[in-house]
């Protein structure tokens, strides 16, 4: 793959923004963004446009007025192309208000998660909650399907809802995905519908490739594999040739790792790879070798912890720094940097 690098002065810029983000404001420390400059935000577009290893951060929505700078699809890093947003249901009108402002500035764009276990879950909870009383029997799995099926749909309408450009997939059940064939048949039909709109699948593929007539896997434009307990490159490679498996396209593969949770440990909460293992795996040459497969980029999960961290968004950054390095500067010295007259 070609690398595309930011050009100097969009690469000043970030490093102007990233250097005012440590600054207090208020109480909630909010970073204050230089997202004013016309020039570097133009610059940055381009270079979202152009080809790149590109970045993701999963991110969680909310009902209420966002009121932390972490909650601000604004406010996110720079260089990130995409937002992969959970918890959609209502959102407040000020996200969707700057869904469409981060793509406008910044060439950020924005999906929501349309998720199989949320469903699955619920159902479950209140498949418990009935036993002992006269709705016990209602729980069948043929009911299950009905269900299964008005709840994507009910995701999936978020999109055109609060402006999305388009959804993910995300399917983290078991090798038995019989059960999830209306969420993902669903899935389909959107597309269908929506050919316009971008489309990602998170999650386990080869768990779905059983599903009768599903083409989600074909038409996505990107395949988001997790890294979960794979914390070293050898693992990583293992887990994600295990999912490629026939029906698997190898040619769009992104890979996720998870940010730790400060107030579960921090580094100790740590699950599966860092995000500075999984951009290095993603940059070793040798592992597409190994696995046989195009590596697209990285996502962050539980992207929004990261925040916490000193600078903000410290785990994030460097793992940008991997995937985008600076190009290397020959040395004053070198023989062949003098002109003529030197020689």
């Amino acid at each position: 793959m070609k690398r595309i690098f930011i050009p100097f002065f969009a690469a000043a810029a970030l490093l102007a923004s990233c250097s005012d983000w440590t600054e207090a404001e208020h109480k909630d420390f909010l970073p204050p963004m230089n997202q004013n400059d016309p020039a570097f935000l133009t610059s940055l577009r381009d270079f979202k446009v152009g080809e790149h290893l590109v970045t993701m951060m999963i991110v969680r929505g909310t009902s209420t007025a966002p009121n932390r700078q972490n909650q601000h699809p604004m406010s996110m890093p720079d260089s990130v192309d995409y937002l992969l947003m959970t918890d959609v249901d209502d959102l407040h009108p000020a996200l969707s208000d700057e869904i469409a402002e981060v793509r406008s500035k910044k060439g950020t764009r924005t999906l929501n998660v349309v998720d199989y276990t949320t469903i699955r879950s619920t159902w479950d909870a209140m498949k418990e909650a009935s036993f002992g009383t006269e709705h016990e029997g209602d729980y069948t799995e043929e009911k299950f399907a009905e269900y299964c099926k008005a709840e994507t749909e009910k995701q999936l309408a978020a999109c055109s809802r609060y402006g999305f450009d388009g959804i993910v997939v995300s399917y983290l059940g078991g090798y038995d995905s019989s059960a999830a064939a209306p969420f993902v048949l669903a899935a389909d039909t959107w597309r269908r519908d929506n050919p316009n709109k971008l489309l990602f699948f998170r999650g386990y593929p080869a768990f779905i490739t059983s599903i009768e007539n599903q083409t989600i896997l074909a038409e996505c434009d990107y395949v988001i594999i997790l890294t979960e307990g794979a914390s070293s490159s050898v693992a990583i490679s293992r887990m994600v040739r295990d999912q490629l498996e026939e029906g698997v396209p190898s040619n769009r593969v992104v890979l996720e790792a998870s940010v730790p949770s400060i107030a579960d440990g921090g580094d100790d909460a740590q699950v599966g790879a860092s995000l500075q293992v999984a951009a290095q795996w993603v940059m070793d040459p040798k592992t597409s070798q190994t696995v046989q497969c195009d590596k697209l980029g990285l996502c962050a999960s539980n992207a929004q912890e990261d925040y916490f961290n000193t600078p903000t968004y410290k785990r994030i950054r460097e793992a940008l720094g991997i995937l985008n390095p600076e190009p290397e500067e020959e040395p004053e010295n070198n023989p062949e940097n003098k002109n003529d007259d030197e020689k």
